[in-house]
C-alpha cells in the first residue's frame, strides 16, 4: 500500500468512528440491564442510596425489597415515611445533583429542567403505585 492510500482508510477509519459515536443517543449514567430489564444507571444507584437514607435502611436490604418486587411506595408505607416529605427530599437531593453536572458542563439546564420534570411525573405515578421503567439515558434509572 502506498502512502495516500494508508492517509484515505485512516481517514475513514476516524469518520466512521465520529459518525457512530456522535449519531447515538448521549448517555448521561452507564447502564447495564438485569434479567428484567431495569436500567441500573449510576444516577439510579445515587437514588437509591438516598432512598435508604430516608427510609432508615442500608442499601442492600432497600435493594432485597425491590428486587421482591415492592415499590418505593410501599416500602415508605411499611417503614412510616410520610410520601411528601419523601419526594421533597429526592427532589432536593435531584436539584443538588444536577446543579453538579450542570456545574461541571456535563448537561445543560435545559436538560436539568427536563429531568426534575420527569422526575415530578414519576412521583406523581409514585402515588398510584405505578411503576415507571427508564433505559439510564436521564441518568436516574428505573423508579419505582
Amino acid at each position: 500500500m502506498n502512502k495516500k492510500t494508508i492517509a484515505i482508510a485512516g481517514v475513514l477509519v476516524i469518520a466512521g468512528v465520529l459518525y457512530f459515536s456522535l449519531s447515538k443517543p448521549t448517555a448521561y449514567a452507564a447502564t447495564s440491564r438485569v434479567g428484567n430489564g431495569q436500567g441500573q444507571g449510576f444516577g439510579r444507584q445515587q437514588m437509591v442510596t438516598e432512598k435508604a437514607k430516608i427510609f432508615n435502611m442500608n442499601v442492600t436490604d432497600l435493594q432485597r425489597e425491590v428486587n421482591a418486587g415492592k415499590t418505593f411506595y410501599q416500602i415508605a408505607q411499611e417503614k412510616g415515611v410520610n410520601i411528601d416529605s419523601m419526594h421533597e427530599q429526592m427532589e432536593s437531593f435531584q436539584k443538588t445533583r444536577l446543579q453538579g453536572l450542570v456545574d461541571a458542563g456535563t448537561i445543560t439546564k435545559a436538560e436539568m429542567q427536563e429531568r426534575l420534570d420527569s422526575m415530578e411525573q414519576r412521583q406523581v405515578n409514585c402515588g398510584n403505585n405505578v411503576p415507571m421503567s427508564g433505559n439510564g439515558r436521564n441518568g436516574m434509572g428505573m423508579h419505582r
